[in-house]
């Protein structure tokens, strides 16, 4: 795997208000394996930077052979600009099909005009709007399937992992762990509103970076290390030797995290972040 689909192909059904649930054992999306199932919701609010009612859409995941009598860990999944939430459908498979529940979320503001393509904004109504989206999918995914509450884990990549970073910053409470894919310590608008809950919390994070991406500075990261130091997260630091996060290896060093930081409860050394090597990875 080495990049998205383009959400051009996608029907533009999946911008209606609808909720409808696809057969898992046939018209499988991306070529999953039999057993696994999806459902997209569906519904209206504002975009904060237009005056049009925007459509807010989450797609749910269901493991293969999902048990309801085990609770499993939630995954939150937060696209890049320029996609929308059923961008989980192609992630998941490289995760895990079997070890999580997965969400996709829609970000607010609209990038096409026929509902394919949605962008993440820093402003403060468009961070209050995908918070809301995020709290709403949290415990609708509680009251429908069996889910762990403290294995609650959120995940984004590019401009995803951007407001993921600033959510679980301001939520720590409501997060087991935050994922970040290529996006950059956020800036500004009350990053840490609460000190003193983020140094409880000890919010336990995995940033990822392709170094030969453009959008990737090693100093920027160190500033944003040492920046993040105060608020003691237990943040662990992955370098791959690519231009871009988005590979199988990645995908799969994000299952291997969650298993062991976040369900088996291994944590990284008190003290400086941790911070791996530059890994190659495979063509996959």
């Amino acid at each position: 795997m080495r990049r998205f689909h383009d959400p051009d192909g996608l029907s533009t059904e999946a911008s209606e208000p609808s909720e409808t649930w696809k057969s898992p054992w046939k018209d499988e999306p991306c070529g999953w394996s039999d057993g696994v199932a999806a459902t997209t919701d569906s519904s209206a609010i504002v975009g904060e930077d237009s005056t049009d009612e925007l459509p807010a859409a989450r797609t749910f995941l269901l493991p293969l052979h999902y048990e309801p009598g085990y609770q499993y860990p939630l995954v939150i999944w937060l696209h890049n600009d320029g996609f929308n939430e059923t961008q989980i459908e192609q992630v998941m498979p490289h995760i895990s099909l079997r070890n999580y529940v997965g969400i996709g979320v829609r970000g607010a503001k609209a990038g096409d005009a026929i509902g394919h393509r949605f962008d993440w904004s820093d402003t403060e109504a468009a961070v209050q709007s995908a918070w809301r989206q995020i709290n709403s999918a949290i415990d609708e995914s509680k009251r429908r399937f069996a889910i762990h509450p403290d294995r609650i884990v959120l995940a984004g990549y590019r401009s995803g992992g951007t407001m993921a970073l600033r959510l679980a910053l301001r939520h720590p409470e409501v997060f087991a762990g935050v994922i970040s894919l290529g996006g950059a310590l956020p800036t500004g608008r009350r990053l840490f509103s609460d000190l003193n809950d983020l140094r409880r919390q000890r919010l336990s994070m995995l940033w990822s970076w392709a170094v030969q991406g453009d959008h990737f500075h090693n100093t920027t990261m160190t500033d944003n290390l040492r920046q993040m130091l105060m608020t003691k997260c237990r943040i662990e630091v992955r370098q791959y030797f690519d231009d871009d996060e988005m590979n199988t290896v990645t995908l799969s060093d994000v299952n291997e995290w969650i298993m062991n930081r976040i369900v088996a409860g291994n944590v990284c050394v008190d003290g400086e972040p941790e911070t791996s090597p530059s890994l190659n990875f495979s063509q996959n």
